[in-house]
This record gives structure tokens, sequence and C-alpha cells, in this order.
């Protein structure tokens, strides 16, 4: 019996050759994927699929002309997709080794019993039977329950069971499609039962493509209830990423996928959906920075030695070139808002994620082994809130109406927080809600003075947190390797042929480059910024980012490409020139990065920077003399920048000029002690004699290399030509190697 990992991984081997069209090749696969499940009839279909292509093949090169030809290997392709997903999903269920497929089965036992299943989940969605009245005004007759029996089905379970049962299904049928359609066009199911049933559509679809599912999330999403199609939108964009290569293979689905392109706010609304994704992704990388800030005591950094002469780090970040200080922010959430809030709250307000450290740790209450309830929006009515608080001396109706209103905290953590008020003394508890209290009021004042609350921040809000609510259950629900984590997608923008025919407004790629730019996502911007250069050429700045892009990501004969384009358009610009210095010194173009150091230097005559990089250049060019007048001139510039120091005393010594070295290397062992220094500082003392002082510094530096013998002979190979040159013999470097083995305890 395959594994799950080894089911998925062949499923998507096949779907990868039916997507290239290697057909016959991934008709042979299937047959051996098929071959490892309980069923024949997989067999069956998959043979009538393979007579049909070959049907196509002899008619192709018989001259025979067809001119349904590419519409039945359309078919071809869609019909060996899906038997695939069958394949995989009869395979899973099998091999019983999975939760969720094993409730995936039981489901299945269960319609095939009772085919009315369906409607009767349905039943206690609404009070005083309005669903049924509903169903019935529609022609959707199903049976009741028997009148004889005790409901004891609430409401919550009644939820529960309706989102298993669409989450499970792997197609849905007309009956599915009648009770979908009901729900989302009835103005008595409240809006957080229907954003329940999205989600568990949404879910359904990236565990099995079906078009009737991608069709009921058009519907919810063109229906605008305010939650409801947000939520929509946020699957659908999942989905057309997922089933990207297939969606051409539906023509009256595609045509559905493509009028979307006509709602209005469509590209806002997908841009800022495909950007929370990213942020969300970003997440663990949010959450160490928002860790090593709250609880630097957790991360706590062992000091690290200093290597060789550290001359990446000589100059402080405030000098360090990075973004060209010209560009525009084209991208920016809330431009005003940054100054007026903690650094919390920004975070949060751009939809970093920074909540997701402190309550990872509290979603192992019962509450979340329920899967619906990772997705469930949080509402005051919720008849979870009236059970959990039953109990409390405290009105907390005030606290749950504030919570609910809040944006800064998605939805799964707003049950998380309640659910952890239990276990807070109540003196200590109303204290926590008051600050809450306040807190919520005073970020609401902050927004309505940033006009937060307009119709398109409010929904980007909504994406957010469902955004959010979803990177919880992929990341901490229980049995999360059960399914495909969607935060692990690439998400490719410039191949997502879906996505382009849905938006068509090109600002929307050059802000998600820009996105992707600011937060450091280089090669996805690369890849953004190179698709918008082909329809503006010659643009300066684009060339810049483009080149700055491949600089960060270490691809600098890319990045000198395109600097040297951007140069074209602006020979006198610093920022360029010293990029282009910058990519010559990595590929080991000492000369070329020289020169443009030095038109540099002429272009900003006073900047520490770049007389620093003359000085690193000019010593890897072994032009020391030179050198040594650029470091001087960085250290009387900053006299309180100690690293100068080191290339100093390195460039003194090899230069003869031993006093200078000497007092160099005190200086900097009086800072902090390293094992390259004492041992150049034993080179010193030996070549003018000093040998108690030599010995003495050559045995710290051995002590500080824990007696590595390795190590410590290796330096002084490494240092042997500048020894001979002064005068010290072979013979007696090799005794003072073994004299200090021998004599350091």
């Amino acid at each position: 019996m395959l594994q799950f990992k080894e089911i998925q991984k062949s499923h998507q081997d096949i779907s990868v050759l039916i997507a290239n069209n290697e057909i016959i090749k991934a008709i042979n696969l299937l047959i051996a994927f098929a071959s490892k499940t309980k069923k024949q009839f997989h067999h069956v279909k998959i043979d009538k699929i393979k007579d049909t292509y070959n049907n196509i093949l002899k008619h192709t090169f018989k001259a025979v002309t067809d001119p349904e030809r590419d519409k039945i290997y359309s078919y071809v392709q869609r019909s060996l997709y899906e038997i695939n997903d069958q394949i995989k999903e009869c395979l899973l269920t099998e091999s019983g080794e999975l939760t969720v497929y094993r409730m995936k089965w039981a489901l299945e036992k269960k319609i095939e019993t009772h085919p009315e299943e369906a409607f009767t989940l349905i039943k206690g969605l609404t009070f005083d039977n309005e669903l049924e009245q509903i169903l019935k005004e529609n022609n959707i007759e199903f049976p009741l329950n028997d009148d004889n029996s005790e409901n004891t089905h609430t409401r919550h379970d009644s939820l529960k069971d309706l989102f298993n049962y669409l989450w499970l299904t792997d197609y849905y049928k007309e009956i599915e499609d009648k009770i979908l359609e009901t729900i989302c066009y009835s103005e008595k199911i409240p809006w957080h039962d229907k954003s329940l049933v999205v989600s568990a559509i949404t879910l359904s679809l990236t565990r099995v493509f079906d078009q009737n599912k991608f069709l009921s999330l058009i519907r919810f999403y063109k229906q605008k209830e305010n939650q409801v199609w947000q939520r929509a939108l946020v699957g659908i964009v999942l989905n057309l990423y997922k089933y990207d290569k297939r969606l051409s293979l539906y023509p009256d689905l595609e045509k559905q996928l493509n009028k979307l392109s006509k709602s209005q706010d469509i590209d806002k609304e997908i841009e800022a959906i495909i950007i929370q994704i990213f942020k969300s992704k970003d997440t663990e990388k949010i959450t160490k920075k928002w860790e090593e800030e709250i609880l630097p005591e957790m991360m706590k950094m062992q000091p690290k030695i200093e290597k060789n002469l550290d001359l990446e780090n000589i100059i402080s970040d405030k000098f360090m070139e990075d973004k060209n200080p010209d560009w525009e922010k084209v991208f920016e959430d809330s431009p005003d808002l940054f100054d007026k809030l903690q650094d919390f709250s920004k975070m949060q307000i751009e939809g970093s994620d920074v909540f997701m450290s402190a309550f990872s740790k509290l979603k192992n209450f019962p509450f979340f082994n329920e899967i619906s309830n990772w997705f469930m929006p949080f509402y005051k009515e919720n008849e979870y809130m009236d059970i959990l608080f039953e109990k409390e001396k405290t009105n907390m109706l005030p606290f749950v109406e504030q919570l609910e209103k809040s944006f800064h905290m998605c939805n799964s953590d707003k049950y998380s927080f309640c659910l952890n008020l239990q276990m807070i003394p109540e003196s200590h508890k109303s204290m926590m809600m008051s600050m809450f209290n306040e807190e919520m009021k005073n970020l609401e004042e902050v927004a309505k003075d940033e006009d937060l609350f307009n119709q398109f921040a409010a929904s980007k809000n909504i994406f957010t947190q469902y955004t959010q609510d979803l990177y919880r259950f992929f990341k901490l629900y229980p049995y999360k390797n059960e399914f495909s984590d969607i935060f692990n997608w690439g998400f490719q923008i410039q191949h997502w042929t879906s996505l382009g025919n849905i938006v068509t407004n090109k600002q929307v790629t050059r802000n998600i480059a820009e996105f992707f730019l600011e937060n450091k996502h280089y090669h996805q911007a690369v890849e953004l910024f190179k698709v918008i250069e082909r329809t503006e050429a010659g643009n300066l700045e684009l060339f810049e980012k483009i080149g700055y892009s491949y600089q960060q990501i270490g691809d600098y004969e890319n990045a000198l490409l395109y600097y040297k384009k951007a140069e074209l358009l602006d020979t006198k610009k610093a920022w360029i020139t010293k990029k282009i210095a910058v990519c010559y010194r990595y590929l080991d173009k000492h000369s070329e990065a020289l020169e443009y150091y030095m038109e540099a230097e002429k272009l900003e005559p006073e900047n520490l920077y770049i007389q620093a990089y003359i000085g690193h250049t000019l010593l890897r060019l072994e032009r020391y003399d030179e050198a040594l007048k650029y470091y001087f001139k960085v250290e009387y510039l900053s006299p309180s920048n100690e690293k100068i120091q080191r290339p100093i005393a390195w460039i003194s010594f090899i230069l003869g000029k031993f006093d200078t070295a000497i007092n160099y290397y005190q200086k900097i062992l009086e800072k902090s002690q390293n094992d390259f220094d004492y041992i150049h500082l034993g080179h010193a003392h030996w070549c003018i004699n000093n040998l108690e002082q030599a010995i003495e510094s050559y045995k710290k530096a051995f002590v500080l290399l824990n007696n590595d013998m390795l190590k410590f002979k290796q330096y002084f190979d490494d240092d042997i030509d500048y020894l001979l040159k002064f005068g010290i013999k072979k013979l007696d470097i090799s005794l003072m190697k073994d004299y200090i083995s021998e004599s350091v305890d």
C-alpha cells in the first residue's frame, strides 16, 4: 500500500505530464497508479481514454481531417485529470491511515444508504424550519426527520455536519448545487453560516477539482454579501492558481471566470489577496523578528568572534548603500498610519501576522478538534459563546461585541482569546478586558482618522483575517500533514495564465512586483519586473530595480547587465555607479571595480562607504600604500570607527611598518580578543625581534583556537611569505609552531 506522500507525488507527476501534453507517458503511469487500488473500473475508464487518444493519433497522421480533433484532445486531457484525481482519492481512502479519509469513508457509506442526507444536514441551519420552506418554494423536497424521534441536533451540529459534507464530497451534483444556490440567495440564512459554507467549498476544491465548486464560489462572490464574497474570492484565487493548467479544458467555467474581469474593483481585490497570501507566507519570519524584539532573553545570540579583517562591516549600516533613495515608494498600504501607532499595530495593520506566535500556543482547546471551527467567523450571536460565558459573573457581551468589530485579530485567534479567558482569575480578567476595550477604541479612532473604514479598506481587513485563519489551519491543525499546505505553493505570478484573463490592469502587476521588492522576495520581483520590462523598454527605474533584485539573490552577472543598461540612461548617478562597482567586486574584477569606485568618489567625495571600499579594492589589487591612505582617511573622518583599525594594522604589518601594526593591534585587542589579531601581533613582534612578546601573543591565539594545531599552522602557512620577506627563517617558523603547541597546557 502506497503511503500518503507517495500517493500525492504520483498524482502530481501525472498531472504535470498531462499539462505538458505527454499523454502516452501519463496514461502508462495512470495504469500503474490504478493498479494500486482495489477497484477495477479505473482500468476500464483508462482503456477508453487510451482508445480515444489512439484514434486521434491515427487520424492525425493518415491525412484524415477531423474538425473536432482539438475538442476531443481536450476531452482526453480533462478525462485523464479526472481519473487521476479519482485514483488519488480512492487510494487515500483505502489506505485507512489518515484521519481525514476515515471521516470521508464514513460519510460516503452514510450517503450510500441515506441519499437524502444532504438535505437533512441543512434542516437545522435556520430557526423555525425557515430553510425547509425556502427549499419547498424552490421545488426542492426532502424527507423530514421522523416526527416520533427526538431531534437533539443543535444549530452548531448542523453547521458542522454540513461543512464536513461539502468538504468531503468529491463532486457536486444537482442536489448539492441546488442546496448551495438556495443558501447563497437566502436572506434568512445569516452571513456567518454562508461564510462557513464558502470555506467548506474552498477546502473541498483544493482537495478535488470540480467545476461546480468553482461555479458555486463565483455565485457567492457575485452576490456581494459582506464577509461572504471576500471569502469566496479568496477561495477562487487560491484555486485559480492550483488549477491554472486545467481551466482551459472547461470552456463554460473559463467563460464564467473571465466575466469576473468586468466586476468593479476586481483588480484591486485580487491584488490585495495575493499580497496578503505572501504576507502570510512571511509569518515565520515576522514571528521570529517579533520574538527577538519582545522576548530577547529567548533569542540571545552567542558572541561571535570576528574573522580576519571583517572588511564588509567596517562602515556602519547607516553608510551602506541599499535601495535607491530616489525610488518612489509605489506600494504602501497605509501611508500616514505608521507615525501614529506603535510598532505592533503598524505591523498588524499592514497585514503582518504578529499574533501567530502567541496564539499558536492556544489552539489545543477541544474547540479546535472540530475542523469547521477553524473557519468559523467570530460573531456575538454564536451559541458557543453563550455556552462559554454562561457561568461568568462579568457581563461579557460588550467585550464580545468589541472583539467582533476588531480588525487586528483573525477569527481563529478571537476564539482562542475567549477560550483562554476561562483560565484567568476574575480580577485579572476584568482588568484585561478593560485594557483590551480601551485599546480597541483607540485603534478605532486612528482608523477613522485614516479612513480605514471605507469599503475597500474594510474588504482588505476581511481578506487579511480570513487568510490568517487559513494560515492557522494549515500550520496548526493537528492533522495538517493530511492536507496540501496552500502556503507552500509558489504562486508564480508571471506564469499564472488564468489570473491574466481576469486581472487586466497592468498596474496590479507593478504593485505586486513593488511589494516583492519591499519585502525581499527578490526572485519573484525579478520575474515580475522582467514581465513589465517587455512593455516598458528604456525605463531607468525598472532597470535599477531588476539589477538590484538580481544583486540581492547573488546573480551579479545579470545585476551588472541591468545596472549597465541604467547607466546608459544616467551616467552621472552615484547610486548606479556604486552598484556597478559592487558587482565588479563580487565578480573578482577589481580593476573595473576600482574604476567605478573612483568615479563614485568624484560624485560623493566625503562618502565613507566609497572611501572604505576603494581601500578594500586597492588591498585586493595589492596596492597597499594607496589602500592605507584611504583607510587613514576613513579613520580621520570617523574616529569612533574601531573596525577600520584592523586593515590599517594588517597593511602596516605587510608594509613592514611594525611599530604602527603593533600599536593598532594592541588597540584592537583592548576591545575584543581575536585569534587572527593575536597571531599578527605576534608576527609584528617577531619581525622586530620582540621574541617574548611574540610567543605570548601566539600562545593567546592558540588558546582562542581551542588548541587546534591544524588551524594554527594554517594561519602561519598563509603568512609564511611575509615572514620570510622580513627575515624570519623557514626552519624557525616550523620550530615556532611546534614550540607553541608543546608549551601551552
